[in-house]
């Protein structure tokens, strides 16, 4: 008599052969050839310098990056749009190329898209004696749009002295939050501007469109990264000086209700400052994981030598204890400057902070622990030259395939001598992607039928308490959600389509605020 071979035994078999394919064929991140032959593209604007400081990907892959140019007697914002291929693309300003002069120094720090496939851009213009914030706002063809303030340029300005907008984000209403700093002759305060969607600021956010911080008192502060949370709060990360001169500075971060006032849930007072290392820490980047915890990146100094820094916080601002050393991490990469200027976080909860060390790109990426991620070529570690001199990462982005893109500049040699500009570098990340794609089985969650037509079932080898679904459609956009399921014998959960239409989708498995797997899932009649 032959032994009969059941479907819990079938499954164990798929998960060890799964498994297996997994260990033996799975690739280490790697320079994406199918971008510019070599995964490297480095545009010159003029003859003069030019920085990529921020960088956006369009549904359709398009990649935007903005940042500044120099014409020889003063810098202009500038916005750059380039094809999947890496080739400028000529639907954008007829060259891929789009220059805009307020009239005397200004630069691009920041971009966001709105829903409409408007780009949002974000920085700082001087009038000839200082420096106030600058919002701009261009059409899908690289135009001003002139439903913006009338001609797609919004200044403003907290009072006499220099203020910096450093980066910027929309709300789920469209309006748009800008996070610097704002200065006056002996110290600086954290500043944040809220505008309504034709440009003009938005009077429910502290009466006025405009909040100012002090962290610290007389000492310097100010913002460089803001992110909004799924309850509307307002997150900015910066740094505060915490001796009276300012000069040692600290990661800071201010969480703002709705109205613009300090959230008090948020360690007390809404503010929270953070020591790392003995002299200089520095917030650059700020993101909000899935279960609300908030991860911090940029730098950390020790008097000679500056090192990568992340600090993970949970939702009322205490440091979470889960990840590194009481909630705090720091990889030194070389030997002296070790920055990181941005991060971006997998659906698997992994971290890729981008930067720069070396005088190269420098990727890293960690596990949600904190500790580096070993699989991530090799020792978590990625460093790429682009030029014969410096090169930096400024801004990162994940592809809805999972691909990684960086922006920032490269130097072909000493900085006096050649001009620097403006650098974009694309990864292969078939380890892990933005919405990880295993066809149906993983080792955590098998869907069957796959494809369904009306009902599906879920099972996992987890013991579920609070499980809920979400699916997302190829562009990592949430389409579904289900957050009231009834779990059965042997873990498992039934579904149905409702009005999802025919496709391809990602389904993932969270409890109890933890991701348990992304899978694909294929829906026809």
């Amino acid at each position: 008599m032959k032994p009969q071979i059941t479907i819990i035994t079938k499954m164990l078999i798929l998960a060890v052969c799964f498994a297996l394919f997994n260990t033996l064929y799975s690739q280490s991140v790697s320079l994406d050839l199918s971008f510019d032959n070599d995964g490297k593209v480095v545009t010159a604007v003029g003859n003069y310098d030019n920085y990529g400081y921020s960088i956006a990907i369009q549904s359709d892959g398009k990649i935007l990056v903005v940042g500044y140019s120099n014409n020889g007697s003063n810098e202009d914002f500038t916005l750059i749009r380039y094809n999947t291929n890496g080739s400028l693309d000529s639907s954008f300003n007829s060259n891929g190329i789009v220059i805009t002069d307020f009239g005397f120094d200004d630069y691009g720090r920041s971009i966001s898209l709105q829903s409409d496939g408007k780009i949002v851009v974000a920085g700082y213009s001087n009038n000839g004696s200082n420096y106030d914030f600058a919002l701009l706002r261009y059409n899908t063809n690289g135009s001003l749009d002139s439903s913006f303030d009338a001609d797609g340029k919004v200044i403003t300005s907290f009072g006499t002295s220099n203020d910096y907008g450093n980066s910027l984000t929309i709300q789920s209403d469209g309006k748009i939050v800008v996070a610097g700093e704002s200065r006056n002759e002996s110290y600086s305060d954290f500043a944040l501007v809220r505008y309504n969607t034709n440009g003009s600021l938005d009077s429910s956010f502290d009466s006025d469109g405009k909040v100012t911080t002090i962290v610290n008192g007389s000492a310097l502060n100010g913002a460089y990264s803001v992110v909004i949370q799924s309850d509307g709060k307002i997150v900015a990360a910066g740094y505060s000086g915490h001796k009276q001169n300012g000069t040692d500075f600290r990661f800071a971060l201010v969480r703002y209700n709705i109205n613009g006032s300090l959230d008090n849930s948020f360690d007390k007072d809404g503010k929270v400052t953070t020591d790392i290392g003995t002299f200089g820490d520095l917030a650059y980047s700020i993101v909000i994981q899935s279960d609300g915890k908030i991860v911090a990146a940029g730098y950390s100094g020790n008097g000679s030598n500056l090192d990568f820094a992340l600090v993970r916080f949970n939702t009322n601002g205490s440091l979470d204890n889960n990840f590194g050393t009481d909630g705090k991490v720091t990889t030194a990469v070389g030997n002296s400057k070790d920055v990181a200027h941005s991060i971006v976080i997998q659906s698997d909860n992994k971290i890729i902070a981008a930067g720069q060390s070396n005088h190269s790109f420098a990727l890293m990426r960690y596990n949600t622990d904190g500790s580096l991620d070993n699989i991530f070529d090799t020792n978590g570690k990625v460093f790429t030259d682009i030029g014969n001199g410096d090169d930096g990462a400024f801004s990162i982005a994940i592809q809805n395939d999972g691909k990684i893109v960086a922006a920032g500049f490269s130097n072909n040699g000493p900085v006096h001598y050649y001009p620097t500009h403006i650098a974009v570098v694309r990864y292969n990340n078939t380890n892990s992607v933005s919405i990880n794609e295993t066809a149906g089985y993983s080792k955590e969650m098998f869907v069957f039928p796959n494809p369904f037509s009306t009902y599906a079932t879920l099972q996992t080898s987890n013991i579920l308490k609070n499980p809920r679904l979400t699916f997302y459609n190829l562009y990592g956009q949430s389409v579904k959600q289900i957050t009231s399921l009834t779990i059965k014998f042997g873990n498992t959960i039934s579904f149905n389509r409702d009005n999802l239409p025919n496709g391809t989708y990602f389904i993932q498995l969270i409890d109890d605020n933890q991701i348990i797997s992304t899978n694909k899932l294929v829906i026809t009649d």
